[in-house]
């Protein structure tokens, strides 16, 4: 009958070694674990930055309102502007009465008599 039993210090180097490749395991695991937690607060206060600039949909429909009242305010300049035109045109008989009422009739600000 062979002697399979491990002695006593067989079986303590066997543990050593085990308890050896654990504890470098671990150190690396804490080491990643740290590095994960550095990368996490990176990205907490990128968050944090998008945040305080993001536009909300209230500043974003304010400001869309306050353009189209500018350009439609631009617009009816130019409209006032191109009725001056007709009319002088008309005055000096270039345009007919029929071609001035077609003109004022048009988009985006007709006017039915003028």
């Amino acid at each position: 009958m062979e002697n399979n039993n491990a002695s006593t210090g067989e079986i303590l180097e066997a543990i050593n070694e085990f308890s050896t490749n654990v504890d470098k395991r671990f150190t690396k695991i804490e080491s990643d674990i740290t590095v994960i937690k550095s990368d996490i607060t990176v990205i907490k206060s990128d968050i944090t930055t998008i945040k305080s600039t993001m536009v909300t949909k209230d500043y974003l429909d304010e400001k869309l309102g306050d353009l189209r009242g500018d350009l439609t305010l631009l617009m009816r300049k130019e409209d006032t502007k191109v009725a001056m035109l007709v009319k002088i045109l008309r005055a000096r008989e270039v345009i007919t009465e029929e071609d001035k009422q077609q003109i004022f009739a048009m988009e985006p600000f007709p006017q039915m008599s003028v």
